[in-house]
């Protein structure tokens, strides 16, 4: 029975990139996705009588609603291939006994089976020889046990994988493909594979492996050297030196390890892989100068060297036999490029990446560029110090990064086939240019653009516009913000900060559905927040600090935004009470609501912030590699690109976060009018790393299980009203950095233990202490004298306020009882009166 194996409906954006190796699939990239089943079955009862059935192929019809798939599919001996390739099943039974031991070819791939582990059956199956599982986000560990010793063909990518390689799999001696790619497994490098006679592929990137490098390389055997043709450990933890057993290799056409650990230079021994035609060795630390043998890779078509220490001279020689290549990319290293100005390279380049490279003493863009027709990919030459103005040719590029340069001039209408332009940090001035619909991605912050941006944003050339990512932070654009949101439907990311944009938000803001990170910080915007905004439930980032913005904080920013990681709302006008709603925001890692007017008292609903309990849940990851399209751009993998960020006040100074990097769970409410005791709730956030209340009317004693706050690298409670003695606990803190509790009414000894007597003495002046590091003795006397002092403080107060209650009533009673001087007290406030309007 035949399903829709090879058919996509028209317009569906097919997110697989799919062919055959050696009769098998390979699949290079595989997201989620859910094709829209063309079929639907809903009982599957029927196949039982189809006993001697060998083949059955259901790709792409809907079996959802056949929950007893898996007990019908046990009644048929005689089955030898089961394809049920995204067929939306959500349920997989185990099995009591395995009755289709005929079966050789099993693919359960891209289905539904979230937060379930393997079946074991599935393991069971001794004839088996293909095996895919991958896209299925199953958990848990590879089977220990396996009887598929006759495996040629396994791919379990994209899970939540999270064990070692099984030692089972060692023992498959036909294995031919082992594709185990963008999971969570961990371990020692798997080198058991390098034993193996008949493996042709082995794909394990986007793990957790570790160990030296030399432990994979060191101990091959010649059947492997003989046999392998594409190795990838891309995205791991592999350290130490590449070794010249490298280059021993006799077939091997594809080697990725990117982004890992290795250090150490680049063999020579690399120039004997005769057959290679891509080499990935970006993204880590490699030194020394390109060894000349590179350039006796005649095949090579693709070479990543990004992200690294390289340095030295690159002559033309290099490349005088790479006359197949079409992708360099060598980013971020400290080489520069020798060339003749009438150099024409033997190749023509589809992508090119010389970020941070120097490129002779010329700084126009080099003329040999213009040879490279082909070049429409990809274009990087951030931070290479070229001048002047764009080539108009540039615009044809699809992915076009110029960034950090000395670029000027105004733009043209950026309306050709480009779709990601990043021109951040250059010399660009004038007004806005105009975009057109195929564009993506626009990065054009940290520049000189000004006027206002009604031309750009309510352009009628198009109903709707396709941009995701818009940046123009940083220039000096101006003017009202335009109401006309509503023709930039696929907006991801926003950000004008940075600017000198006015007015109030305008409410078409809530037409962007899919918004997930706003940024209007540091312009002047007045009003309230928009009610509007409620709409925009992606929101993973808030950030309006350094604005005008009066009223409330919206209730309905804990009950719509629930996806909110990061709230800022910094130095702006915003009064009234912290509503407990806020606390609704579990997903919540950053709330500053610092240097407002902000009243009350801090809601003990704070222990709901579960972002700031535990570590990353098994949900997010989901929302990471699963169902939920990820939040961060395309130029995240791109060196050089475009990055979400945050800034956090963290140990006294402003620190910048982005997407690369974790973020770290901070709460500022400091400079406003919040009262009251601080909660204990506030403890139980033990992933919190920044914690600031200063500057408010805060009374009561700090919490005694504030020691219980482990991760706390910055704490700062100065200018409040506590009193009563700090917390032994908060000794305890190993990873504390930064301490301030000055100028409270703390008193008693500062807790013994290295952490808190390591702070400077500031950290703990305006209060009645004593101890290290303070000057103050803490022996008996000592404290005698200082409590004394301290009651001496407290009664003056006492006695002031007293002696004005008595004298000021005196009078008042004085006044009432005697006739004679009432009357005379307001006839010389009479007079007085009368002689100060006559003067005037």
């Amino acid at each position: 029975m035949a399903g829709f194996p090879n058919i996509v409906p028209a317009g569906h954006n097919n997110y697989y990139h799919s062919k055959t190796l050696a009769g098998y699939p390979d699949m290079e990239f595989a997201a989620h996705v859910s094709f829209p089943n063309l079929l639907r079955v809903d009982n599957l009862e029927w196949l039982s009588r189809l006993s001697g059935l060998e083949n059955l192929n259901m790709n792409f019809v809907n079996l959802s609603g056949a929950t007893d798939w898996v007990q019908v599919i046990n009644t048929l001996p005689s089955l030898q291939q089961l394809h049920f390739q995204n067929c939306s099943l959500g349920h997989i039974s185990p099995l009591s006994y395995i009755n289709i031991t005929s079966l050789t070819l099993l693919d359960l791939s891209s289905n539904n089976f979230h937060s379930i582990e393997i079946p074991k059956w599935i393991f069971g199956l001794h004839n088996l020889h293909f095996l895919d599982l991958r896209n299925n986000s199953f958990i848990g560990p590879i089977p220990a046990n396996s009887n598929a010793t006759k495996l040629k063909y396994i791919n379990l990518s994209f899970n939540f994988l999270n064990s070692t390689v099984p030692s089972w799999l060692y023992s498959c001696i036909d294995l031919e493909f082992v594709v185990l790619d963008f999971n969570f497994l961990a371990g020692a490098v798997p080198a058991g594979f390098t034993k193996l006679c008949k493996t042709r592929r082995l794909s394990l990137s986007n793990n957790n492996f570790q160990g030296n490098i030399s432990d994979l390389f060191g101990n091959m055997s010649e059947c492997f050297l003989e046999s392998l043709e594409v190795l990838d450990f891309q995205l791991n933890q592999i350290s130490g030196q590449l070794i010249d057993q490298l280059g021993e290799f006799k077939s091997l056409k594809y080697l990725n390890l990117n982004k890992n650990l290795l250090t150490g230079p680049i063999p020579a021994s690399i120039g004997k892989l005769s057959s290679l035609k891509v080499l990935g060795l970006g993204g880590n630390k490699l030194t020394q100068s390109l060894p000349h043998s590179l350039g006796q890779l005649c095949n090579l078509e693709i070479i990543y060297l990004f992200d690294n220490k390289l340095e030295g001279v690159v002559t033309e020689t290099l490349f005088a036999n790479l006359t197949k290549l079409y992708t360099f990319s060598a980013s971020d290293n400290q080489l520069s490029l020798n060339v003749r100005q009438s150099w024409i390279p033997p190749f023509q380049l589809i992508v090119l990446g010389l970020g941070s490279w120097s490129l002779g003493s010329i700084s126009k863009i080099p003329s040999w560029l213009e040879t490279q027709k082909n070049l429409s990919y990809y274009l990087n030459l951030v931070g290479t110090g070229i001048s002047g103005s764009i080539p108009s040719w540039f615009w044809d590029t699809q992915i076009l990064n110029l960034s950090h340069n000395h670029l000027q001039g105004e733009l043209p209408d950026l309306s050709g086939a480009a779709q990601f332009i990043y021109l951040s940090s250059d010399k660009f001035e004038g007004p806005l240019p105009r975009v057109g619909d195929a564009l993506k991605e626009l990065d054009l912050s940290n520049n000189s653009f000004s006027g206002g941006i009604a031309h750009f944003l309510c352009d009628e050339t198009y109903p709707t516009y396709s941009l995701e990512i818009l940046h123009l932070g940083e220039n000096l654009l101006s003017g009202e913000l335009p109401d006309c949101w509503n023709k930039w439907p696929s907006l991801r990311y926003l950000s004008l900060a940075n600017n000198q944009l006015y007015g109030s938000i305008p409410t078409s803001i809530g037409f962007l559905a899919n918004l997930e990170s706003l940024n209007l910080q540091n312009n002047r915007f007045s009003g309230k927040i928009p009610f509007a905004m409620h709409n925009c439930i992606k929101l993973v980032k808030m950030g309006l600090a350094d604005n005008n913005l009066v009223g409330n904080i919206p209730a309905w920013i804990g009950t719509s935004l629930v996806e909110l990681r990061i709230l800022i709302l910094r130095s702006n006008n915003m009064s009234g009470k912290i509503s407990s709603a806020i606390c609704q925001l579990s997903y919540l890692q950053i709330l500053d609501l610092s240097n407002n007017e902000l009243l009350g008292v801090i809601p003990r609903c704070v222990h709901n912030f579960t972002a700031m309990v535990m570590k990353r849940s098994l949900s997010d990851l989901f929302k990471l590699y699963g169902v939920q399209k990820s939040w961060y751009s395309y130029s995240t993998f791109s060196v050089g690109g475009f990055r979400e960020s945050a800034l956090i006040v963290k140990k006294g100074s402003i620190l910048e976060f982005d997407n690369i990097l974790p973020l770290v769970n901070s709460i500022d409410l400091s400079l406003n009018g919040l009262s009251g005791e601080i909660p204990n709730e506030l403890t139980s956030l033990s992933e919190l790393g920044s914690l600031n209340l200063s500057g408010n009317q805060l009374t009561g004693l700090i919490p005694e299980k504030i020691g219980e706050m482990k991760q706390l690298e910055s704490l700062d409670l100065s200018r409040n009203s506590l009193y009563g003695r700090i917390p032994s606990s908060l000794a305890s803190i190993s990873g504390l950095g930064y301490l301030d509790l000055s100028y409270n009414n703390l008193t008693g000894r500062i807790p013994d233990g290295t952490q808190l007597q390591s702070f400077n003495a500031s950290s703990f002046v305006g209060n009645h202490l004593c101890g290290l590091p303070l000057t103050s003795n803490c022996s008996d006397g000592g404290i005698k004298e200082m409590n004394e002092k301290a009651a001496e403080v407290e009664w003056f107060y006492v006695l002031l306020f007293l002696g004005y209650a008595v004298g000021f009533s005196v009078v008042c009673t004085t006044l009432v009882l005697k006739k004679v001087w009432r009357d005379a007290y307001f006839g010389f406030l009479e007079r007085m009166w009368i002689r100060l309007t006559t003067s005037t």
